[in-house]
């Protein structure tokens, strides 16, 4: 059947049984009994391996994955007890894998794990590109074949197992539960909708952290070959490189200027580094694609651009470099104007001494379209004179709401100018690109501001 939505499942499974909770834990079934009559003895049934899971000690995610709803349903099918048991183990799995697979914290942990997987068994296992994407498939997001398999997300099959589950077990479980079967169903709904609410993760973990994972389970690794990810290439041109590459950051760690650190070498002696490098674009209007290599090994494909400024350099902190360019900071402003998020501060120590603070700042003073990029995306609380100097520059005059604002843009503004001596007595600041501020009183002690210059919008 195809699937529920979310909240009517999480309504359904209620609707299954009037048994009190249970504290201890359901008895497996036995063998015999969970085997249809006359079937060979093969290996462990779906119900077996099913009930050898739980949210905690006993926590599988791959084996989770890997089983077969339809047919663990039709192995418990005419045996209630059998159904309420595996709804009841649905109900506690599906919470845990809701947190694994979406916090960006733990789809990272989950990410280097299989990588290690990868380089470690890859090599020597033939079967690996035959066995793994089904085992590895649907984990986070949908995997597709094109033209051939598709693997739905595992939250949203184990939704559908719950809904397979009620309906199973027919009309009469529906009549039995009644209205505390209700509340229990809306207990647990309430908490799974709250984990969403909560959730503040970049849009794209899910479906980039799968594109990765499809890669590596279609590809074995190969000496220090480095890895075509053609699978995150292909989300980069459907969603955009910023969107893609603010993701990455999110998930993995940098080492420098521009390198995701996958497996860092500190944490797994004896391993070179492996790392996702970003081969930029030919043109503005493709998209980056992206390899996974071994320290020291160069990306197997080249840009064709001479002149190119890479983009795995824009994958580093804006604050921890020294070359962002114009365009690299409004194609940073866009991509969080676009997910409605801020940029993050400069670190308090000796911000206004970065090089990459100056010359954002010098970019505000020259560009007007610099200026309102930054406005709709700039960060709230201190260092703040940044922010406050670009208010007056867009809005021409500025009266500080707090007098610790108006100390905050003299020190920006004593910053930037030459020292005092260029700096007469009325409270006037000649700045770069032909603007000047003046400092005038409005009455009583509130300071007002206004600036005029060349470069004024």
């Amino acid at each position: 059947m195809g699937c529920v939505p979310f909240a009517a499942s999480a309504v359904l499974l209620a609707l299954v049984s009037t048994a009190p909770e249970e504290k201890e834990k359901s008895p497996v079934p036995s063998k015999a009994a969970s085997r249809a009559k006359g079937s060979p003895v093969t290996g462990p049934t779906e119900l077996e391996k099913f009930f050898q899971l739980n949210p905690e000690e006993k926590f599988d995610l791959e084996a989770t994955n890997s089983i077969d709803a339809p047919t663990l349903v039709e192995e418990a099918r005419g045996d209630k007890r059998i159904l309420r048991d595996v709804l009841r183990t649905a109900e506690a799995l599906l919470p845990r894998v809701r947190a694994e697979t979406e916090d960006p914290l733990l789809v990272s942990a989950i990410l280097r794990s299989k990588t290690l997987d990868w380089v470690r068994r890859s090599p020597s296992d033939s079967s690996w590109a035959e066995t793994m994407p089904l085992r590895w498939g649907g984990i986070f997001y949908e995997s597709r074949v094109p033209g051939g398999r598709l693997s739905r997300k595992l939250s949203t099959r184990l939704a559908n197992l719950i809904a397979l589950c009620v309906e199973a077990s027919g009309t009469v479980a529906f009549l039995r539960a009644g209205v505390a079967g209700i509340f229990r169903g809306s207990a647990m709904m309430a908490k799974m909708v709250q984990f969403g609410l909560s959730s503040k993760r970049p849009r794209h973990v899910q479906q980039v952290a799968q594109a990765y994972l499809d890669d590596l389970a279609s590809n074995r690794c190969v000496g220090k070959q480095p890895l075509p990810l053609e699978r995150l290439s292909e989300v980069a041109r459907r969603n955009g490189s910023a969107e893609v590459n603010i993701t990455l950051v999110e998930l993995f760690s940098q080492e420098g200027t521009g390198t995701l650190m996958v497996l860092d070498p500190r944490f797994h002696p004896g391993m070179d580094p492996v790392a996702i490098r970003v081969v930029a674009p030919k043109t503005q209007d493709d998209a980056a694609t992206y390899d996974l290599a071994h320290s020291g090994v160069r990306p197997g494909r080249e840009s064709g651009d001479a002149n190119e400024v890479t983009s795995e350099a824009s994958l580093a902190s804006p604050w921890e470099r020294s070359d962002m360019t114009r365009k690299e900071w409004l194609s940073l402003f866009k991509a969080l104007e676009k997910r409605k998020e801020r940029l993050g501060a400069p670190p308090r120590e000796n911000s206004r001494d970065r090089e990459s603070y100056i010359g954002l700042r010098d970019l505000l003073l020259a560009d007007a379209a610099v200026r309102r990029a930054f406005l709709a995306v700039h960060w709230k609380g201190r260092p703040s004179g940044l922010a406050i100097l670009c208010q007056l520059l867009s809005a021409g005059t500025l009266v500080p709401e707090f007098d610790t604002d108006a100390d905050y843009l003299e020190a920006e503004l004593e910053h930037l100018g030459q020292g005092a001596d260029h700096r007469p007595k009325d409270g006037q600041w000649k700045l770069a690109h032909g603007w000047t501020v003046v400092r005038e009183h409005a009455g009583g002690s509130a300071r007002t501001y206004r600036a005029s210059g060349k470069s004024a919008d």
